[in-house]
């Protein structure tokens, strides 16, 4: 049964990691990170059934109240301060990006059964997935010029490293664990204090504009 509700969490995660590359609204992109972030937050809880582990607990809840709720409530205040609402002119098309993320997914699967591990993950899919969420986060961080998509990208390739980081569940401490979470509130508080300079300058969130800066 544990298997059966990782399998389809995983499937899931990586279902909205192609929803992210379709998606030129906004509003739509932070929604399905948000989203994402929530099942990736339920996966601990699927991987120890019934437990009451306060370590789990924390973990769980961590991860879902701040990269489901909290961010996903910064990045809105952003766009709503920023007056943008859809990325129109991405730097790599919507259509190359679907297929590039389509190759990146499949390459990221024949990299796992590659990977030799020091014991067999909870799923087959779990690897594969962490893989392919760093890989649509890459795209698009690259491939979007608005700084709250490239923001996204960044939040999502942290999902798939908090993802592959779960095979360590048993070992790893919760300091590393707060600072993953910490790195991601960090960044996120950065890329904020960009967005309203970069509005405030250009009257935009394009990042091709940084090209024109001069001392």
């Amino acid at each position: 049964m544990m298997t059966v509700l990782l399998d389809a969490a995983l499937i899931i995660i990586i279902f909205l990691g192609i929803i992210l590359l379709e998606s030129n609204r906004l509003g739509t992109v932070i929604q399905t990170f948000a989203l994402q972030s929530f099942v990736l937050g339920l996966i601990p809880f699927i991987l120890r059934p019934g437990t009451v582990d306060p370590y789990i607990i924390l973990i769980s809840l961590g991860t879902i109240i701040i990269k489901a709720f909290l961010m996903p409530y910064f990045l809105f205040w952003a766009i709503r301060h920023v007056s943008i609402r859809r990325e129109v002119e991405p730097l790599i098309g919507y259509g190359t990006t679907l297929l590039l993320g389509g190759i990146l997914i499949g390459g990221s699967f024949i990299l796992a059964s590659n990977l030799a591990l020091p014991r067999p993950p909870p799923s087959d899919l779990l690897v594969p997935v962490a893989f392919s969420n760093l890989m649509i986060g890459f795209l698009l961080l690259v491939g979007r010029t608005k700084a709250i998509n490239q923001v996204v990208g960044y939040l999502v390739m942290e999902n798939g490293i908090y993802l592959f980081a779960l095979l360590l569940l048993d070992n790893m401490p919760v300091l590393v664990e707060m600072g993953i979470l910490l790195d991601i509130f960090v960044g996120v508080f950065i890329m904020g204090i960009v967005v309203n300079h970069i509005n405030e300058e250009f009257e935009q969130t394009n990042t091709l504009h940084l090209t024109t800066l001069r001392e």
